[in-house]
């Protein structure tokens, strides 16, 4: 799906790859490894075309739909999690905004003058919201917030009073309801509990794209990879079979992982 031709790239006076090569295939699980300054998240960026190399280049296939999951998960606030999750897959989640809003309006004693008009456009977008199929959507979108511990209450109030690990979670939501064919995740098992990070990997162990992931819980990189890079001053190896296989073909724990 990605490949990367004798890529060379330098920041400032470090260099930080000389003629690399890796490819990254449909289906393959692979965690990234290496010490702190190894260009991680370098490869990082040159993956999601964010950078480009200063030498050779990176070649994607056609079609291919990049998701990113960074433990960064800035702001959020001012809709549901459930209407988060729906975003971006198209107009129902616009629809299913207005409906919260018709709904919110109708329960609203101050505008009872205005009802007759409420009720008819409810109608309107209600059928609108059947004919795309939205009450499948929705019910898909609250079994993904589940799967990662969220409540009813949750998934109904205004995100902006999640805590920082339940916006962690919300985005891996979004990601797991409408999953990309290629998927970039940094740290992803940061603020999770140990049963919400055991969703995560049962979840992601069905995921069919290609992965590409940097983790320093040994547990999450021995139960997902399928293959390993390694970054190392003198290059990127490569290593058939998971995490554990590294270990044991290496003799040592990648650099940070525990």
């Amino acid at each position: 799906m990605i490949r990367f031709d004798n890529i060379g790239k330098q920041n400032g006076h470090q260099i930080i790859f000389i003629e690399a090569q890796a490819s990254l295939l449909k289906g393959e699980k692979i965690g990234l490894v290496g010490p702190n300054g190894s260009g991680k998240t370098t490869l990082f960026r040159l993956a999601t075309a964010q950078e480009l190399p200063d030498e050779g280049q990176v070649v994607a296939e056609r079609g291919i739909n990049i998701g990113y999951f960074s433990q960064d998960v800035g702001e959020m606030e001012g809709h549901s999690a459930v209407s988060e999750v729906m975003n971006g897959v198209g107009p129902v989640s616009e629809v299913a905004a207005e409906l919260k809003e018709l709904e919110a309006a109708m329960a609203d004693p101050d505008r009872m003058d205005e009802m007759d008009e409420i009720i008819t456009r409810y109608g309107e977008v209600q059928a609108r919201f059947e004919e795309l199929d939205g009450y499948a959507l929705e019910s898909r979108a609250r079994e993904v917030l589940a799967g990662l511990s969220f409540t009813q209450e949750m998934m109904d109030g205004d995100v902006g009073n999640l805590s920082g690990g339940e916006k962690a979670r919300l985005v891996m939501a979004k990601m797991l309801y409408d999953p990309p064919n290629f998927l970039v995740l940094d740290e992803p098992t940061n603020h999770l509990d140990m049963a919400t990070k055991e969703m995560l990997i049962a979840a992601l162990s069905q995921y069919e794209g290609a992965m590409l992931f940097v983790s320093h819980d040994r547990h999450f990189l021995a139960a997902l990879s399928n293959r390993v890079l390694e970054l190392t001053p003198d290059g990127v190896h490569q290593y058939g079979g998971g995490y554990t296989e590294y270990v044991e073909r290496t003799g040592h724990e990648a650099p940070g992982v525990g």
